[in-house]
């Protein structure tokens, strides 16, 4: 991914040539001037098949000529060697001064931008989160520290509910505001049109209120994505969207101990082709949760121990060709427990409609439960 250079970019070995004295890098360069003539007259020798050199007697005085004008064109040769590595170094120091001071403008954005987050006023703190993002456009090196700061500030508690004081709705209505503000700016850099891609990068959304956020056609690459704990609530309109999404191999995204309650959550032509995610112990509890023309082709999802005890999964045009979608019991050999099977106290969960089913979800289940609905002829009981 294209970004600037910090100073911390420069390679190692560079960085070992900066702490050498001048006087060991010029007598370091020397020797290996020196060491490369007496190769290159080496081999030439052997080109020209080995001569023997033949002494004609006292030198005269324009050999000695000669001999001078080899021995100032020497010095003159080492000269310039030298001239060569002071210019290499004012240059080398030149630059590495150049990315300290950029470093240091960058640290202070950063500040800056943390300051704005903390800020009283909303406009203020909808600039703090817009400066946030493009300093983790451009600084690489830290790139990650300015995400955990937009996700910490989602982190920070926040009334699932609008409240019914006025002066308390106008203040929880900036609020969202400011909060919708980094979701957008999160979901844009996960998308292959963005710029700059932050796909791959770790994302805590531990316990955050979501009410509304747009990750439309975002592809998880990488990194931990997480929703533990999370809140999704809604009041009776598409909210929470991850239409195209893509769920791809070293993705690992965790729903864990989330709680669906209201609203819409939708994962409609969702791809989960190799990623790694879990409902397990999530609540569904009136919520619509759509996997409509989801494709599960590799990879695992997880609803082990979840509870849907209201609203409805609907998995219509669904093609499970691929992968493990398990909703039973899901032995954990590494810490030797068993984790306990989705329980169905209510709502539905409608396989019915699914477009292919010839890699079907595990339930572990003797009966069908109450609101599990499956395809025409696919008793519960036949699989896995």
């Amino acid at each position: 991914m294209p970004s600037a250079e910090s100073p911390e970019s420069s390679s190692p070995a560079s960085r070992g040539v900066m702490r050498w004295s001048l006087g060991r890098h010029v007598a370091a360069v020397l020797v290996v001037a020196v060491v490369a003539v007496i190769v290159v007259l080496g081999l030439l020798w052997l080109v020209l098949g080995a001569p023997r050199i033949r002494v004609t007697g006292v030198l005269g005085p324009a050999d000695t000529y000669d001999a001078i004008k080899i021995a100032l064109t020497v010095v003159a040769g080492s000269g310039g060697v030298v001239a060569l590595v002071v210019a290499y170094r004012r240059q080398q120091l030149g630059e590495t001064a150049e990315a300290r001071e950029h470093d240091k403008t960058r640290i202070e954005r950063f500040g800056a931008a943390a300051e704005q987050l903390g800020a009283n006023q909303p406009a203020v703190r909808m600039a703090g989160a817009s400066a946030m993002a493009r300093l983790a456009d451009e600084w690489l090196q830290e790139r990650q520290m300015c995400i955990d700061v937009l996700c910490g500030y989602l982190r920070m508690p926040h009334a699932p509910d609008p409240p019914s004081d006025e002066e308390a709705l106008r203040v929880w209505q900036c609020e969202r505001e400011v909060r919708l503000t980094i979701l957008r700016l999160i979901a844009a850099h996960l998308r292959n049109d963005s710029i700059q891609s932050w796909q791959g990068y770790d994302l805590d959304f531990t316990g955050a209120v979501l009410d509304e956020a747009d990750f439309r056609r975002a592809r998880f690459t990488g990194g931990e994505i997480i929703f533990i704990k999370a809140l999704f609530v809604g009041r009776g309109h598409d909210q929470i969207v991850f239409d195209e999404a893509e769920f791809a191999e070293g993705a690992h995204v965790y729903f864990r101990l989330a709680e669906f309650r209201g609203g819409t959550l939708r994962f409609n032509r969702a791809k989960f082709n190799g990623g790694w995610v879990t409902f397990d112990s999530a609540c569904f509890a009136g919520a619509q949760v759509n996997f409509r023309d989801a494709a599960f082709t590799a990879g695992e999802i997880l609803f082990e121990a979840a509870e849907f005890r209201g609203g409805r999964v609907d998995f219509t045009g669904a093609a499970f060709t691929g992968g493990t979608v398990n909703f039973g019991e899901h032995h954990l050999p590494s810490v030797y427990s068993t984790a306990p099977p989705a329980q169905f106290t209510g709502g539905i969960v409608d396989f019915a409609q699914a477009a292919d089913f010839s890699h079907p979800p595990h339930f572990g289940l003797q009966e069908a439960p109450p609101g599990l609905r499956l395809p025409v002829g696919v008793d519960v009981a036949d699989l896995p």
